[in-house]
């Protein structure tokens, strides 16, 4: 039995997993698919029972693709590639990669958390939206346009004010700057919405009143939930910018809460998810987000939740 772990170099979150894996005695090979072609090999072949035979290879370890129980989809590196390509080669040679190798891994028919495929589907905010609501959880007022005119109708009758805020989360490249940039979730009014908006899709919500946040961590059935306090302004806007300013105390859900959230997880295809929750002043729930890949090390340093143990003993299960 060998557990996959996929992930770049340095990933304390992984990192904790694997720690949890060591101490149940499984035997991990942990790959970042960014060695791949240059230090990471495979070898594989098709069988008559419709399945890969083969052997995965780097400077430290073998591994036989039958042998392979579960795997463990963190955060690899994109694939990189020997010098002397130019844009075009390089662009084929990627492409080539993440449907050969990406997809012989792919196809590997065990346990994983989470399935790359169902991450990236998973990782759409208006389907997010959509599954939330219907799972029976309250979602904010939203509007995605590249229209202005109905862009600010919108914003201008929301009642607590409004925010826009990405698709994605990802960092961009400055063009002036030359740095990374990352947009975070931003208060908005009704005039600051230019025509600049007809450019590409925009994300506007109304305002939810707060009390404060909830990060949840699901591992397959088991939620995982942690009250988040801010106390600056930035930190009560989106308290990704302000971690200096938080305050965590771990807590029991409602019942009929966490079914929600596991109905949601599972109709997205998750195993795994970090979910992101307003509390209002009446203590009414409201769902904001899911990220398929969420960062929890921070939230289990804290708070001593178990979620490195409980991610570890799903991948060690038969």
């Amino acid at each position: 039995m060998t557990i996959l772990v996929l992930t770049e170099p340095r990933d304390v979150t992984a990192d904790l997993v694997i720690a949890a894996l060591h101490d149940g005695e499984a035997r991990v090979h942990r790959v970042d698919t960014g060695d791949f072609p240059q230090s990471l090999a495979v070898a594989a072949t098709l069988g008559g029972h419709g399945g890969w035979s083969g052997v995965l290879t780097d400077a430290h370890r073998l591994t036989g693709l039958e042998d392979i129980t579960a795997v463990y989809y963190r955060r690899p590196s994109p694939f990189r590639f020997a010098g002397g390509l130019d844009d075009y080669e390089r662009r084929w040679a990627a492409q080539e990669a993440r449907m050969g190798f990406g997809g012989l891994l792919a196809s590997l028919p065990v346990r994983w958390v989470n399935h790359p495929h169902h991450m990236a589907s998973a990782d759409y905010k208006p389907r997010q939206l959509a599954v939330a609501a219907r799972c029976g959880l309250t979602t904010p007022e939203t509007l995605i346009t590249n229209d202005p005119e109905t862009a600010r109708s919108f914003v201008a009758a929301a009642p607590d004010g409004a925010i826009y805020k990405p698709f994605h989360v990802r960092p961009y490249l400055d063009a002036d700057t030359g740095h990374l940039m990352a947009l975070a979730t931003t208060p908005v009014t009704a005039g600051q919405i230019t025509d600049a908006v007809t450019g590409t899709a925009h994300l506007f919500q109304h305002q939810v009143p707060k009390d404060h946040e909830l990060r949840v961590t699901l591992v397959g059935p088991r939620a995982f939930a942690t009250r988040i306090d801010a106390h600056s302004d930035a930190a009560r806007t989106d308290w990704r910018t302000d971690y200096d300013s938080l305050t965590y105390q771990p807590i029991t859900l409602p019942d009929t809460l966490t079914e929600q959230l596991v109905s949601l997880t599972s109709a997205l295809g998750l195993v795994f998810a970090a979910v992101d929750l307003i509390v209002t002043p009446d203590g009414d729930y409201v769902f904001l987000e899911v990220n398929p890949g969420g960062q929890w090390a921070w939230i289990e340093h804290h708070t001593g939740l178990p979620i490195a143990a409980a991610v570890a003993e799903y991948l060690e299960t038969p």
